[in-house]
């Protein structure tokens, strides 16, 4: 029986979906042959192994003494070190649960790659370029894929960059963390009276502010699961009232609907689905990813953001699209598992050799 080791929470403002996202796949994965642990990381960065069952990590009731013990992450490929049980713990592969800061960006990537274990989705530099914002649309661009007139900034910038840009694009814009995830500290800005509440409030959650020009038109997403074989998902679309597709709408729904699949041509429909694939496999992504872009008015397709570990419970955007084409969330986690070892064992005989 494969021994799966599922890792939620960390010190990232996107904890909570990390909770929500990892009880959806530890609810599939302990209803099949896997010998499944629960390994929590806390907000202060603490590792441990959870006996808690999956309401309590949903509510965030996880973190006790009577349910958890501390576990150190080891470098000699032997998984991790049980302090009070005094063994080890050795996975046959993980599936890192994180979303933004932490977990998403390299870092927790990294330090997998060091424990020398098979994981789930991006490696190292995919993930860190996928989250960093600024850095991906510079690559995007080298490789022929547009994004909205993008200018970043540091908290210490002369505003007249801002100025400038604000000249030469107008109102509104967004104001963005350079890298955070699940729209946290976004802000739609309609005019100078917001900028500076907007900028604070970006800077909350990163050293690195972007300022983009509005778009408008409908976002569009396309789920890709694959190492080398890609399996494409149908493009979905975000219908809204009123106002962006921020962190409440993304979680609630309030006034959000997504349409699977989008309601677009044929032909813009191929073309999203292609920039997707040439940007999955310029940059390296292995596992899955969601990429995310605008369809304009004007009839561009430009480039909004890549997410290589989309909020993954049954009900997501990202299952969602890959349930279009045939695939139940069940099978998603297990292609995963599948997907993980290869890459691994790929890596390993391309090192030998």
């Amino acid at each position: 029986m494969k021994q799966v080791g599922v890792i939620f929470g960390g010190a990232s403002p996107e904890y909570e979906v990390s909770l929500e996202s990892a009880a959806s796949v530890l609810e599939v994965l302990e209803g099949q042959a896997y010998d499944v642990s629960k390994i929590g990381i806390s907000r202060n960065g603490t590792w441990y192994l959870v006996k808690s069952d999956l309401t309590a990590i949903r509510e965030d009731r996880w973190l006790n003494q009577e349910t958890c013990q501390k576990i150190l992450p080891d470098f000699s490929g032997q998984g991790f070190w049980l302090s009070e049980e005094k063994k080890w713990l050795t996975p046959d592969s993980l599936f890192p649960v994180l979303h933004g800061k932490y977990g998403e960006d390299g870092c927790l990537q990294g330090l997998l790659e060091m424990m020398g274990v098979p994981y789930v989705g991006c490696g190292v530099a995919a993930s860190a370029l996928c989250m960093n914002k600024w850095l991906l649309h510079q690559f995007a661009e080298s490789i022929g894929i547009k994004s909205t007139p993008t200018l970043m900034l540091t908290a210490h910038e002369d505003t007249t960059k801002v100025d400038a840009f604000i000249e030469q694009q107008g109102y509104p814009l967004f104001v963005k963390p350079n890298e955070a995830g699940s729209s946290k500290g976004i802000s739609q800005v309609t005019h100078s009276a917001g900028l500076q509440a907007a900028l604070a409030d970006a800077f909350q959650y990163c050293t690195e502010v972007i300022l983009q020009k509005s778009v408008s038109g409908i976002e569009i997403g396309c789920g890709i699961l694959g190492n080398e074989e890609l399996t494409v998902g149908e493009c979905d679309e975000i219908s809204l009232v009123e106002g962006f597709f921020d962190y409440t709408e993304k979680y609630q729904l309030v006034t959000a609907k997504i349409l699977v699949p989008a309601s677009l041509p044929v032909v813009i429909n191929q073309q999203i689905k292609e920039r997707a694939q040439l940007l999955y496999r310029s940059l390296g992504c292995k596992g899955l990813a969601r990429l995310d872009f605008f369809f304009t008015d004007e009839g561009e397709i430009l480039l909004n953001e890549v997410n290589t570990m989309p909020g993954f419970t049954a009900h997501s955007r990202f299952p969602a699209m890959l349930a279009a084409v045939g695939f139940s969330y069940q099978q998603i986690i297990q292609t995963l598992l599948i997907l993980a070892e290869e890459a691994h064992y790929e890596k390993h005989l391309l090192t030998v050799s």
